[in-house]
């Protein structure tokens, strides 16, 4: 997960500094919006400095930096293992950016390739902080507003983060599902 966090922001970066070179990408977030992260973030700042949320906060995060980082330290330390599983990272999350673009262009070329990658990678930090299995419902709904935002029209963009979701979330369930099973059936879990 360290490396899924550092893959991500890196190819965030990437793709916020092509997107804001690009010549026909405007992305101008509605003032609202701003706002409503701006107050967001300032309670999220003012309840940090109240010590009983510290310490609950703490009490959570300890005992998963405790379990996590001797296992980073083990893959950090081997060359070939930090190169696999960064690499891995990297092309699970190109190849989503990818299946977003592929949606999209299914439907419309109203969006560059940068501004549509910048959008999945958006979207799935919102989904990481869904309280949803695999971000459900706040994935779609950052999706679809993400590329409206890009340029995109409503309902194709509605469109397009459907077939997105279809492939990248409900069909690979199907042979998950049947692996599960056979595993189960064979009693190796």
């Amino acid at each position: 997960q360290a490396l899924s966090a550092v893959s991500h922001v890196g190819l965030l970066l990437i793709f916020v500094f092509i997107a804001g070179t690009s010549s026909d990408f405007a992305f101008r977030p509605p003032r609202n919006s701003l706002i409503a992260v701006a107050a967001v973030a300032l309670v999220r700042a003012i309840a940090f400095t109240l010590p009983v949320v510290r310490q609950r906060i703490t009490a959570q995060v300890k005992p998963l930096l405790q379990d996590a980082l001797p296992r980073l330290g083990s893959v950090v330390n081997n060359p070939r293992k930090a190169a696999t599983a960064l690499g891995g990272v990297v092309i699970l999350n190109a190849s989503y950016c990818f299946c977003l673009v592929a949606s999209v262009r299914a439907f419309t070329s109203a969006s560059t390739v940068a501004a549509i990658c910048l959008v999945y990678l958006t979207a799935a930090v919102v989904g990481q902080a869904a309280p949803t299995p695999g971000g459900l419902g706040a994935v779609e709904t950052a999706v679809a507003a993400g590329l409206t935002a890009a340029g995109v029209d409503a309902g194709v963009a509605v469109s397009a983060t459907l077939v997105f979701r279809l492939w990248t979330f409900w069909v690979p369930t199907i042979p998950g599902g049947l692996a599960f099973y056979h595993l189960q059936k064979t009693e190796q879990i």
